[in-house]
């Protein structure tokens, strides 16, 4: 056991076990709630997701100590299988919120589950769930950042979200159970021991690999909290200097600085970005511009000759036709131009009619990879062409516009009404938008039960 005191895991942990809900500025409150509100929305809808249901019938063949929800299911089970199952929801298909500064990493899908399912453990207040949102996302989103920044989709062997949500998860489970300094230093180390993740998630045509890989986050997140909790003692190191997290993931060992950049003055929640569309974050940019131009010109499918996207070169590699109808970007765009809609129901639609409906608009998508397009923040930028086999010609430069309030709450019945109905998801939904004054997690999470 090291007696030194590393700089980055130990301050990292200091500021973590001790920063309250109080000293939060207004703004990663509003973000939190906004976070866990959306979230909340995406894991209903993928609750009924193969992967999903498959993990849920797992985990209730295993049984368990009778403590925690499932949203969407009957099953009352053990709070480690609980946020294995959420785990799955959060990032269950390409709906759940993510990290502007990076323009992808699905950050709150390690932090969302573990906080409603802990809390419901506990028995936690509105204010105890949202300040550990918080501060997981913290953790989740600088490291994500940092994953990204160092080494992006063209070089990278491992799945950045699963790694984080590793991290992120135990951050989140310790802030609630009240890890001290010490033990929050180890539960990271812990999360890190479990970590894993290859990236051959462009070769799988459903979503898989990344639907585990986000379960097994929360459910190791959630036990690497519990084991430092009950007194095991890890190395105080974890974040810190060779054979440290980032070593080991993108081989500098220096990149740990941004961990402890700013604390408490920037919050990473605040950069938080919510998906319009059901679909992979390089599809959200064309798509806005695409249906503005679609409505404003009053442009039928038929009438289409040709589209042409420009997105940067390296969001291309992201989403070949190898991936889930959800990924793809000559699906989804195909899917947008016949249809008109891009609907998270419409794209799991198990009988796959939607498929061939848009196999022919498919053949006059063509997406145009730009190399010019470098920076991060290139992946909110687009543009779109539209040609009609009249001769007319459309197009527009945009980057991506933030949802408002009443877009979010839109999003948000889309996806928990065809399950709950009208009724039912309107208690959801106020459950959520009073969870600030709230003096327990486990009304909201008993609502959501199947």
């Amino acid at each position: 056991m090291s007696t030194e005191t590393p700089c980055v895991t130990r301050a990292l942990a200091d500021w973590l076990s001790s920063h309250p809900y109080d000293a939060l500025p207004a703004r990663a409150k509003e973000k939190a709630l906004d976070v866990i509100y959306d979230s909340v929305g995406a894991m209903t809808a993928c609750s009924i997701l193969p992967e999903v249901k498959t993990i849920v019938d797992v985990l209730g063949l295993q049984g368990g100590r009778e403590e925690c929800s499932v949203i969407g299911y009957p099953l009352v089970t053990s709070v480690v299988n609980a946020a294995m199952a959420h785990g799955g929801m959060a990032h269950g298909d390409e709906v759940d919120p993510v990290h502007a500064t990076c323009v992808g990493g699905h950050a709150a899908a390690g932090v969302v589950p573990t906080a409603l399912t802990v809390g419901e453990w506990i028995d936690a207040s509105g204010r105890d769930v949202l300040r550990a949102a918080v501060l997981g996302y913290e953790v989740g989103g600088r490291l994500m950042t940092t994953f990204y920044r160092e080494h992006d989709y063209t070089v990278r062997r491992f799945y950045h979200t699963a790694v984080a949500a590793n991290v992120s998860s135990a951050v989140t489970a310790g802030v609630l159970l009240g890890l001290d300094s010490e033990q929050m230093a180890s539960a990271l180390c812990l999360a890190v021991y479990q970590a894993s993740g290859p990236d051959n998630m462009t070769r799988d045509p459903v979503h898989v690999g990344k639907t585990f890989q986000v379960a097994a986050a929360n459910r190791n997140g959630v036990t690497a909290a519990l084991l430092a909790r009950e007194g095991m003692k890890a190395m105080q190191d974890i974040l810190d200097g060779k054979q440290g997290l980032f070593d080991a993931y993108i081989g500098n060992p220096d990149a740990n600085a941004d961990l402890v950049k700013d604390l408490g003055s920037y919050y990473s929640i605040t950069d938080v970005m919510h998906k319009q569309f059901s679909a992979g974050t390089p599809n959200q940019s064309y798509l806005q511009g695409l249906f503005r131009l679609l409505e404003q010109h009053q442009i039928a499918p038929d009438d289409i000759e040709r589209i042409e996207i420009h997105v940067p070169a390296r969001a291309v590699k992201r989403v070949p036709t190898t991936r889930h109808r959800s990924i793809s970007a000559l699906k989804v765009c195909a899917i947008a131009a016949a249809t008109g809609k891009l609907d998270f129901y419409q794209l799991h639609d198990p009988s796959g009619a939607i498929d061939s409906a848009v196999e022919t608009m498919q053949q006059r998508v063509h997406f145009v990879g730009r190399d010019d397009w470098t920076a991060m923040d290139e992946g909110r930028h687009t543009i779109v062409i539209i040609e009609t086999r009249s001769g007319k010609r459309f197009e527009e430069e945009s980057w991506f516009r933030l949802m408002d309030q009443a877009q979010l709450e839109r999003k948000f019945h889309q996806l928990v009404e065809p399950l709950f109905g009208a009724e039912r998801t309107a208690r959801v939904h106020s459950l959520l938008q009073g969870l600030e004054t709230a003096s327990s997690i486990r009304p909201l999470l008993r609502e959501l039960r199947g």
